[in-house]
């Protein structure tokens, strides 16, 4: 993650700590970038930024802005008091469910994507590869076990907190 990156996520995160989480409240985007040392026009081109990802929404002329529901997302928490957008979890039983084959091949699919995107130390790779292919392993199992599969979430939690860190928070709301 580039620094650019960590200011964006830093910036946004604040935001969502200012505003409780509630889209409908907001924070002045001056004070939001002073917090993180960031003088007034630096403060307004990053929320600019995020206005046009869509991560946050301008509410007054005089920089107003709130979090949005993407924005909640990118951070890994999931809209408050929404429950159509909130994500499935690993379920509890001994045994995988198909909803937990479906959500584990959704998330394979993601941390390849957040692999392959990025210059990595060829070890991590070839750890994140194993972990990945023990998931494909206990799917080939007409039995496959939840509780392996929960161990390697974990494993694979630790491997990406510093590669994804968003990604890294979705995985260990699995466990």
């Amino acid at each position: 993650m580039t620094s650019d990156e960590l200011t964006k996520r830093n910036f946004l995160d604040i935001v969502y700590r200012q505003t409780d989480g509630d889209p409908s409240a907001q924070v002045s985007m001056y004070e939001a970038g002073a917090a993180l040392g960031l003088e007034k026009s630096g403060a307004g081109l990053l929320a600019e930024g995020l206005m046009v990802e869509g991560l946050v929404e301008l509410r007054t002329l005089s920089g107003g802005i709130s979090i949005t529901n993407e924005g909640m997302a990118c951070l890994g928490y999931s809209a408050r008091g929404s429950s159509a957008t909130a994500e499935p979890q690993l379920g509890t039983g001994e045994l995988l469910t198909q909803e937990d084959r479906d959500l584990l091949a959704k998330l394979n699919a993601e941390i390849q994507a957040a692999v392959s995107s990025r210059q990595l130390d060829y070890a991590l790779v070839e750890e994140l590869v194993i972990d990945l292919k023990t998931i494909e392993v206990q799917l080939l199992s007409p039995r496959a076990k939840t509780m392996i599969i929960r161990e390697v979430l974990r494993s694979l939690q630790t491997s990406m907190a510093g590669v994804d860190p968003v990604l890294a928070n979705k995985l260990g709301r699995q466990l």
